[in-house]
């Protein structure tokens, strides 16, 4: 049997870096460009020696986050069953999956973009209009 392939989008802030970090019950991570992550459950990080399982409000984790700043990010993108994967370009990568329960993770950007992962993993996309 083969393998189904995740279906993966571009979540549109590749090339950005990371302008602010805010650690709490929630972890917000700013890009340039006006985009902006906020992620209410563990996530993985590997980044600058820190590989590990971040979870928000514990707050021996904020400073693997905080160190985020100034990064550029290679690669930002969400798979149909909910995942998030944020590379890099200088290594490193952050990831997230669903949660059963809550929402796990939301993109926002500019113009009305959001990206919101529900319970189960599923998908709400708002997208801005073309006019």
């Amino acid at each position: 049997m083969g393998e189904t392939q995740a279906l993966m989008m571009d979540l549109g802030f590749a090339g950005q870096p990371v302008v602010g970090t805010e650690f709490g019950f929630t972890v917000a991570i700013r890009f340039g460009g006006g985009f902006e992550l906020r992620v209410e459950t563990p996530f993985a990080l590997c980044v600058d020696g820190f590989d590990r399982e971040v979870e928000p409000g514990r707050h021996g984790d904020a400073p693997a986050v905080t160190q985020l700043t100034g990064h550029v990010v290679s690669l930002a993108s969400a798979d149909d069953s909910g995942g998030l994967r944020i590379d890099f370009a200088a290594g490193g990568r952050l990831t997230a999956g669903p949660d059963s329960s809550f929402e796990a993770w939301t993109v926002a950007g500019p113009h009305g973009f959001k990206v919101v992962c529900g319970p189960a993993g599923e998908l709400s996309v708002w997208s801005p209009h073309n006019d």
